[in-house]
């Protein structure tokens, strides 16, 4: 239950604080950014009015393989 409780909160978060993520490295998109809860990855995008949550993915997870399928 912890993560689903702090995966919410951090999504809500992102309502105000959306530039706080980092950059995804594997995409070279600065409206693509992630931010982690304990081993995952939120990965979202930002835009003017709305942010969109694209992924949540475990962290040991091959981001590569994983977009490909997308």
């Amino acid at each position: 239950m912890q993560v689903l409780e702090q995966t919410l909160a951090a999504a809500y978060s992102l309502a105000t604080l959306s530039a706080r993520g980092h950059l995804v490295r594997e995409i070279n998109r600065s409206e693509l950014r992630e931010i982690f809860v304990f081993r995952y990855r939120l990965v979202y995008e930002v835009e003017p009015d709305v942010v969109r949550i694209v992924a949540f993915l475990h962290g040991s997870r091959d981001f590569e393989s994983w977009r490909r399928r997308r």
